[in-house]
């Protein structure tokens, strides 16, 4: 049973102390930048240290127990897994969505139907950049934990917005014979954990499911990073096995866009992320299209 799951809106009393850390920390920075209330930071902060002492295994799911109808519950069932904050930048509508030039963006196509991958740098306009990081950074629609100590957000949750809508215009536009002739699947965001909770495993994020064409964006500086950025990614083929050499490794770094088609996966294999609420590294996955085999393996559980 997941603290909670998509497609499900109960378990709304159900947290992990991963989770609990994330939300404390992302409260107290909401409060510092004038968005909520100093009472729901404290909540929120009060109720972490509480179940800290309770609780040993961070990604374990308990519920939360409030004797009585205090305000501390009200505030917690109206602001846990709730769009508390959902920042203004998502509705701006930059007309440059990407920076890269037409000859660029052609020469990604031609890579990606000769090998089936591409990489490019500086890939959005400094302005997209800049409202896209504001707006995965700043809202509070990270409700779901998953494997590999990542909280994951979801379109149906307020990940969807204008911003969104208006970069995969601009993709479908730049990318015409890859994402221009595939419906778009899903838009999915991963964010890091960075706190000082265990991590007795390496942390990777899901990145699925799997599509016809997969667009991989970064968004927060390599400097964040606490080790090497080199190799961060490995692309493999689909139905490689622990012994298969990944046929691409690529290095970590903000606004560079890592492209690949169904025929290969990706996988994350580089360093954590230094403390600090806005160095949590965070994953945007564009997906458009099936891939040959529906990805089943790789849903989400409804």
């Amino acid at each position: 049973w997941e603290a909670r799951e998509p497609g499900k809106r109960a378990g709304d009393f159900f947290t992990t102390l991963r989770k609990l850390r994330h939300d404390a920390e992302m409260f107290t920075w909401l409060e510092q930048e004038g968005k909520v209330t100093t009472e729901l930071k404290k909540v929120f902060r009060g109720i972490f240290h509480s179940a800290k002492q309770k609780h040993s295994d961070p990604d374990k799911v308990f519920e939360l127990a409030f004797n009585e109808e205090t305000n501390e519950r009200k505030m917690w069932q109206k602001a846990n897994n709730k769009a508390v904050y959902w920042d203004p930048a998502g509705r701006e509508v930059p007309s440059k969505t990407l920076r890269a030039k037409a000859a660029a963006l052609k020469g990604l196509e031609d890579s990606l139907e000769s090998t089936g991958r591409a990489v490019c740098d500086r890939f959005l306009s400094s302005r997209a950049l800049r409202h896209l990081k504001r707006f995965l950074e700043a809202s509070t629609f990270y409700f779901y934990p998953r494997s590999g100590y990542h909280l994951l957000a979801l379109l149906e949750d307020g990940l969807a917005s204008p911003l969104l809508a208006q970069l995969v215009d601009g993709i479908r536009h730049a990318l015409p014979r890859s994402a221009g002739t595939q419906p778009l699947r899903s838009v999915r965001a991963w964010k890091a954990d960075n706190s000082a909770l265990q991590r007795p495993e390496m942390e990777k994020p899901e990145l699925g499911p799997q599509g016809k064409l997969n667009l991989l964006l970064w968004l927060v500086p390599t400097s964040a990073l606490n080790g090497s950025a080199a190799g961060a990614l490995q692309l493999l083929p689909r139905n490689a096995t622990g012994r298969d050499a990944p046929v691409a490794r690529v290095a970590y770094a903000a606004n560079r866009a890592v492209l690949w088609q169904d025929e290969l996966k990706a996988e994350w294999v580089g360093p954590g992320w230094k403390s600090g609420f806005l160095q949590r590294g965070i994953h945007l996955l564009f997906t458009f299209g099936w891939s040959e085999d529906g990805a089943a393996g790789q849903c989400v559980k409804k």
